[in-house]
């Protein structure tokens, strides 16, 4: 479980790291797919993956399938609306990179302790971010074999 600093962190700036995020996602040639969504509907995935990581760093084991599910459900709709699954793995990675682009950017620690602190809550973003890539990408290929069966 993550340190409820880290959590409250998120939590009152969500907002500010999503539209730094859309900002980023919508200019670059990686997610050109995303270009053509509308910046609202951008704006709600990515704050939905962020509202999500926010109940995996309270450390509720009830969540674990909720956010499996989602994520798996994610995978299809993205295969559903043509978007690569290489572009939808980059929008993840580019969520990841501005939350700890945000948490630079705040000073968050100065003291060997909130390092270590640091360090633990590190690993437990990176343990989700790597699960939601998995959990996308059963999605996906799940929706890309149904759909290939009923060619």
């Amino acid at each position: 479980m993550a340190s409820g600093k880290h959590v409250t962190l998120i939590q009152n700036n969500a907002d500010e790291i999503t539209r730094r995020l859309c900002k980023d996602l919508l200019g670059r040639d990686e997610t050109r797919s995303y270009h053509r969504l509308n910046q609202d509907v951008v704006y709600e995935r990515a704050y939905g993956v962020y509202s999500r990581l926010d109940l995996w760093l309270k450390g509720s084991r009830t969540h674990a399938s909720e956010i499996r599910d989602f994520f798996v459900r994610q995978g299809k709709m993205r295969y559903r609306e043509g978007i690569p699954l290489h572009e939808e793995i980059m929008v993840l990675l580019l969520i990841k990179r501005h939350l700890w682009l945000f948490i630079l950017d705040t000073n968050f620690f100065d003291s060997t302790y909130e390092l270590q602190e640091e360090l633990r809550f590190n690993n437990r973003v990176v343990l989700f971010f790597d699960r939601v890539i998995y959990y996308v990408t059963t999605g996906y290929e799940t929706e890309m074999l149904e759909a290939g069966k009923g060619r």
